[in-house]
């Protein structure tokens, strides 16, 4: 009986409430009273006339209810650019191209509210390729890493699963090599391909392959740690393999490079007077196979694998052999003290020696910048100092033409000036102030450069997470003079749906070949992989 007495108040204390609400709609403002009105516009958005164009060009897109508000204030914008009004009419407005537009929506904003357009390719100086075989390109995940191979192929490297649509058994698990023309070049077989993931490749004089990476295995060929992020391959793709004599006379099959690391491989630099391979990564040892063991009892071959502690650098003759006069401290019988940070950089120059750079404090031992240069034999470059350096991490280093270092990365002060995420670096490692990108890609975690490379005609493509440049809509990536500046009719091309890993000037013709996890770029499908001519 009580729960029915509850039950009872409960419910007639809930229809009070409710004739209380119902009696009183509204307590206070109303929120919806100051809303404006819908206006009455309409805009096709299948197209403009023309679709594309140069800056200055006179474009018109249609619809209808636009007389009304010509004198309303309103604007129209090229990819978030404000353009110039011509004529407006019932059904039409026509407005030029602005200077630095891009590529992407025209809008139209009147009283405050805003409506989309149809899209509109902005052309210039910089285009893709049409006639490169982007699409179907790499089938997932990214490419990681290009090679040029000798009479104008490319191997490609990555955690992709194939290629092309290839049509293969296993695909092109992690590796390809593809023509002039971004086809797929059959007669390389990979087999079933990498077991892991391929960072960086080198073509050697002999037309041999290095591949390197988070690599376990290569086409199933070899099992029980015969294969650690290092691979040589034949120039078709099968795995270079030599027959060895056992002690107890048996022959086996085995890598021709007899070469392990215990950690990833990140990047593999070619000295340029001998062609020794100077390998940088995430390793602590440096390993070979010697297959002159015999168990105790005399009955049974035994591997022994020989190693050696060189931390994160190590240089190997062109035969895959270890060099002892790189890096190498023979009193300890190991390298010297690596970086105690992340290397997330490294190239190396015409004349032999090498940069690093990254996201630490020490170098063999000795307090360093995140930006250190190295003598051909592995010691510190004293002649390269930074000072203080960049004051956060670099994400890469790309060499100039005129002898001079572009980095970029997280930092924002350089030696303690101001270089907000790109500088410039003098031959010595001193800041160099002509170049300045002033408040350069927005600030925040989404403004960051993480590629660039200098183009053929000295201009320089950046490429990264950010949404402008100098207040400019630069979806990224961006064109800049050697100034720093932007290039002025350089950045027309519409925003990167995705990221840029890798980027390649072709030998012949004024051309750079870019890959990376991407599926659009200037409006254009292009599916991880493209070729930007200028």
């Amino acid at each position: 009986m009580k729960n029915i007495t509850t039950y009872l108040t409960r419910t007639a204390a809930g229809l009070l409430l409710l004739m209380a609400c119902k009696k009183d709609n509204y307590v206070g403002k109303d929120p919806y009273a100051d809303a404006r009105a819908p206006l009455n516009i309409k805009i096709d958005k299948t197209t403009a006339d023309p679709a594309a164009g140069v800056p200055g060009t006179t474009v018109t897109i249609t619809g209808s209810g636009f007389l009304k508000y010509k004198d309303s204030g309103m604007v129209v914008k090229f990819n978030e650019v404000a353009a110039t009004i011509t004529t407006v009419t019932e059904s039409t407005i026509t407005a030029k191209v602005p200077d630095n537009a891009s590529s992407g929506i025209i809008s139209l904003t009147v009283n405050r509210q805003l409506f989309a357009g149809p899209t509109f390719r902005v052309t210039g100086p910089v285009t893709p390729d049409l006639q490169f075989r982007s699409v179907p390109g790499a089938d997932k995940n990214t490419i990681i890493t290009i090679g040029f191979v000798p009479g104008g192929k490319y191997l490609i490297g990555g955690s992709f699963t194939d290629y092309d649509n290839s049509g293969a058994k296993n695909g092109y698990k992690g590796l390809a090599r593809i023509n002039p023309d971004g086809s797929l070049d059959r007669d390389f077989k990979v087999g079933k391909g990498i077991d892991g993931f391929v960072t960086c490749v080198a073509v050697q004089a002999s037309g041999k392959y290095i591949i390197g990476g988070s690599i376990n295995n290569y086409d199933d060929r070899f099992k029980g740690g015969y294969v650690r992020n290092i691979v040589r391959l034949l120039p078709g793709g099968a795995y270079d393999s030599t027959v060895v004599v056992t002690q107890l006379g048996n022959h086996d099959t085995v890598p021709a490079l007899n070469a392990y690391l215990d950690a990833s491989v990140e990047n593999i630099l070619q000295t340029p007077d001998s062609g020794k391979l100077v390998l940088v990564g995430n390793f602590t040892y440096f390993m070979r196979k010697n297959f002159a063991g015999i168990t105790t009892d005399g009955k049974r071959d035994s591997v022994m694998t020989d190693s050696i502690r060189m931390e994160g650098l190590v240089r190997l003759n062109e035969n895959g052999s270890f060099d002892s006069t790189f890096n190498y401290d023979a009193a300890r019988r190991r390298s010297y003290e690596g970086a105690n940070g992340p290397v997330t950089a490294s190239q190396i120059q015409p004349d032999g020696k090498i940069i690093l750079a990254g996201f630490f404090t020490r170098y063999h031992g000795q307090t360093t910048g995140p930006v250190v240069r190295l003598n051909t034999d592995g010691s510190i470059d004293n002649t390269f100092n930074t000072g203080a350096g960049p004051d956060d991490r670099v994400n890469f280093v790309e060499l100039l033409k005129d002898g001079r270092y572009l980095i970029g990365g997280v930092f924002s002060k350089v030696n303690g000036k101001e270089a907000h995420r790109l500088a410039v670096l003098n031959a010595d490692g001193s800041l160099y102030n002509g170049f300045s990108v002033g408040v350069g890609v927005n600030a925040g975690p989404n403004g960051l450069p993480s590629r660039a490379i200098q183009l053929k005609n000295g201009k320089i493509f950046v490429a990264g997470f950010f949404d402008t440049f100098s207040g400019v809509k630069r979806a990224g990536t961006v064109i800049l003079d050697e100034d720093g500046k932007m290039s002025n009719g350089y950045n027309t091309m519409g925003g990167l749906s995705g990221s840029i890993s890798t980027m390649l000037n072709v030998p012949n013709g004024n051309a750079t070949i870019m890959a990376g996890s991407f599926s659009r770029y200037d409006l254009l499908p292009l599916n991880s992989i493209m070729l930007l001519r200028y």
